[in-house]
């Protein structure tokens, strides 16, 4: 199940923003969500049209998204001085945009897999085709990875997901125009970039690498949803506030 969570703390100072991917879900952080302390809010989005069938992603669109993530920043500081932002793929986009516009707001970033810069590996395919045909083996770790972080219902009927194809260029739009803001981000932000990502290019590190108010790290054996469990225990030791 795909699900939104919100557990706001009366009187609390700050609130974690969780923020997923395109055709993502809030479950790509259930192991960060209880490492946040008690005294925090926490508001952990299911994006318009995910949770869903593939219709439904196709009828909603970037604007939605976007006006979703200021609504829920809105909500959090009429009662919150201030937001952390957690973010996977697509969403670090919105956590970026965010910290830009608002770096008095934004405490502070921690971010999963930034595509600045798209590079797309036979692999995506290879994943995408296993989960659509339900030929994911038990002990495809990579595979089960991926179908776990897919928050859209799978339907057979194939051509259905040509509508999907307006959400993907609007995602290129939006990685462009958040290149232009990177630098000029003043907000303290942790990045992870995984070393075997799929679908990010090593080169959007370029774009990460020179703002000094940014902490980048490579995860060197995981990719863009699967993590090696060494990997992963160090993202979640990170994850301290």
């Amino acid at each position: 199940m795909h699900k939104e969570y919100r557990r706001i703390v009366n009187g609390a100072d700050s609130a974690v923003l969780f923020i997923h991917g395109i055709l993502g879900t809030p479950n790509h952080f259930k192991d960060f969500i209880p490492l946040v302390p008690n005294e925090y809010s926490v508001h952990n989005l299911l994006l318009d049209g995910h949770g869903k069938g593939v219709k439904e992603f196709s009828r909603t669109s970037m604007n939605v998204w976007k006006n979703q993530v200021e609504a829920a920043i809105n909500d959090l500081l009429q009662s919150h001085k201030q937001i952390i932002i957690v973010a996977h793929s697509m969403g670090t986009l919105f956590a970026l945009q965010q910290a830009y516009n608002r770096p008095d707001k934004i405490k502070s970033l921690f971010l999963l897999a930034t595509p600045l810069k798209i590079g797309i590996k036979f692999k995506m395919f290879s994943n995408s085709l296993k989960l659509y045909f339900n030929k994911i083996k038990p002990d495809d770790v990579e595979g089960l990875a991926y179908k776990a972080a897919c928050g859209i219902n799978q339907d057979k009927k194939f051509w259905l997901y040509i509508g999907w194809v307006p959400r993907f260029l609007e995602l290129f739009k939006e990685i462009k125009y958040t290149r232009t803001l990177v630098n000029n981000i003043s907000v303290s932000c942790c990045v992870f970039q995984s070393k075997n990502d799929e679908m990010v290019s090593r080169k959007a590190t370029d774009y990460l690498k020179n703002n000094e108010n940014f902490k980048l790290q490579i995860l060197e054996n995981s990719s863009h949803h699967y993590y090696a469990e060494s990997d992963y225990k160090f993202l979640l030791d990170e994850f301290i506030f």
